[in-house]
């Protein structure tokens, strides 16, 4: 496949602009040349090497035999201090051209997941648990991205991405265009939960606060005009508590990570190795209650020093977060020691204030979208593999032809825009290897002019999804915005859409 970008408790928000940000590939690959610096972190495979046998792109892939479950990675160095909070994207293809799907499930499971090495040595690992569904239709390619949150203000060395496969014995799977991007500066200033703000003690929890939000009674003290939470002994002779937060209250619109930063202090003579999990439940739209969590295995903290523990746990950027139904933190130490602060922020890279012009799950209805060319392309709702829910919006396209849907702004008040928001699923069942397909959004302008920002797809069978945000000329008034999905190419084509989101951010009319 080718990937191708064509012209809580009450809040207290900091400073809501979105940076300006800057794009850097550290890792690129397509195999073609062999594999460098890619890895068997876990399980055991009977082949692990580049091929040249039916490859999803290029001259080859990299074809993988399981023997059950299996981790593979790569790392990314990064080695310096970032100073605003950035994300790290990993995009790739994965095909299983090999399978017999007749004998086998429809779908095997892979999931992302990524370390986080600190300078100081100490790692954590991210899981966004939804496991993704890969089809294991011979023709069928899966393209993926998934992303991780980078803290900001604390050395990083390195961060290693791992691709964990579920796939069933012998079962090959191919891997091909990896490409892992660090997007500086890309979020918001964080927003704040009151009683765990920055540089805030514990001095302004009651003894019942602490028991409402910390399990295993961890002690309030006070010393030396600094109030922390001595963390107490547990039957199993560890010292820990749990941290639970239900329903918070967000001022985030959409929602895409939330950082646990926590101060804990180790006033013994020895060494000791701290566990951290975080986690978080919480809605997407179009899915049901999802789970996110990182994970700290063994955080060192020297004798007597304090250590500020960063654990970011990220909701993904695969949609929009409509609610967080829960979260918590779980500290576990082999030795004594106390929680002085615990910061709990919650970030996002979409500015707030999001207008939403229509969402779609096309349960009952084709959710707008139509065609001027009926002859050519058809339009109905299906249950058949649907994307999502009860039903997708199926379609079948003769070469070159295109469904849109169309938001006409009006002639009455001017409507003006900095950014366009587009989200849509598309998966192709009949189609011919390399087939390209675009999805494009439209914006036009009172003036006449207009801007075009298409997405391009080649794969043939296979599925992808869209969550795009789009510039727009904030000094043009509005007519009109439209998202096509195009036929781009001289073969017809056959899938189904979902999950189709089209919203704007507004913009003040210029004096």
């Amino acid at each position: 496949m080718t990937k191708y970008v064509l012209p809580l408790l009450g809040l207290m928000v900091s400073a809501a602009a979105v940076q300006a940000s800057d794009t850097t590939t550290l890792v690129s690959q397509n195999f073609d040349d062999g594999y460098v610096g890619l890895f068997v972190a876990d399980g055991a495979l009977s082949q692990f090497e580049a091929t040249s046998l039916l490859p999803i792109s290029g001259a080859k892939s990299l074809a993988m035999t399981s023997e059950g479950h299996y981790r593979v990675g790569t790392e990314a160095l990064i080695m310096r201090t970032l100073p605003q909070v950035s994300r790290l994207s990993a995009s790739f293809d994965i095909a299983m051209p090999l399978s017999d799907s007749a004998s086998r499930s429809p779908y095997t499971i892979a999931q992302c997941v990524f370390e986080i090495e600190y300078a100081d040595g100490n790692v954590y690992e991210s899981y966004v648990s939804r496991n993704d569904e890969v089809p294991t239709y011979q023709d069928s390619i899966y393209s993926h991205d998934c992303q991780v949150t980078l803290p900001a203000g604390k050395a990083i060395h390195k961060v290693t991405w791992f691709l964990d496969s579920y796939a069933l014995p012998n079962e090959t799977v191919y891997l091909d265009n990896l490409e892992i991007t660090l997007e500086e500066g890309s979020h918001q200033s964080n927003a704040e939960v009151d009683l765990f703000s920055q540089g805030q003690d514990f001095s302004g929890l009651t003894e019942a606060q602490v028991d409402a939000f910390f399990s295993d009674a961890p002690t309030l003290t006070h010393a030396n005009g600094v109030a922390s939470l001595r963390l107490n002994q547990t039957a199993s002779g560890s010292y820990g508590t749990r941290f639970h937060l239900a329903a918070p209250d967000f001022s985030h619109t959409h929602p895409e990570y939330m950082i646990y930063q926590a101060s804990i202090t180790n006033s013994g003579s020895q060494p000791v190795n701290a566990q951290l999990y975080g986690s978080a439940s919480y809605q997407k739209q179009f899915r049901d209650v999802d789970h996110s969590a990182a994970f700290a295995p063994s955080y060192y903290i020297a004798p007597n020093s304090t250590a500020v523990v960063p654990i970011v746990v990220d909701l993904g950027s695969d949609g929009l977060t409509t609610d967080i139904t829960s979260t918590e933190l779980r500290i576990t130490a082999d030795g004594a020691v106390s929680l002085n602060s615990l910061t709990l922020l919650l970030g996002t890279s979409l500015p707030d204030g999001l207008v939403t012009i229509s969402t779609s799950g096309f349960e009952t209805d084709t959710g707008g979208f139509t065609t001027r060319s009926p002859q050519d392309v058809s339009l109905i709702n299906q249950a058949l593999q649907v994307i999502s829910g009860e039903q997708s919006l199926g379609f079948e396209m003769s070469p070159w032809r295109q469904a849109g849907f169309t938001h006409y702004f009006g002639w009455g008040a001017e409507f003006y825009a900095d950014k366009v928001y587009t989200q849509l699923a598309v998966q192709l069942m009949e189609a011919q290897k390399d087939t390209a397909v675009r999805v494009c959004t439209d914006v036009y302008y009172r003036t006449g002019a207009h801007d075009s920002h298409c997405a391009e797809r080649m794969l043939g069978v296979g599925s992808f999804q869209l969550n795009e945000v789009y510039p727009v000329d904030s000094s043009r008034p509005l007519s009109r915005m439209i998202v096509r999905v195009r036929s781009y190419g001289s073969v017809s084509i056959k899938g189904e859409m979902d999950n189709f989101v089209l919203g704007y951010w507004p913009a003040i009319p210029p004096q």
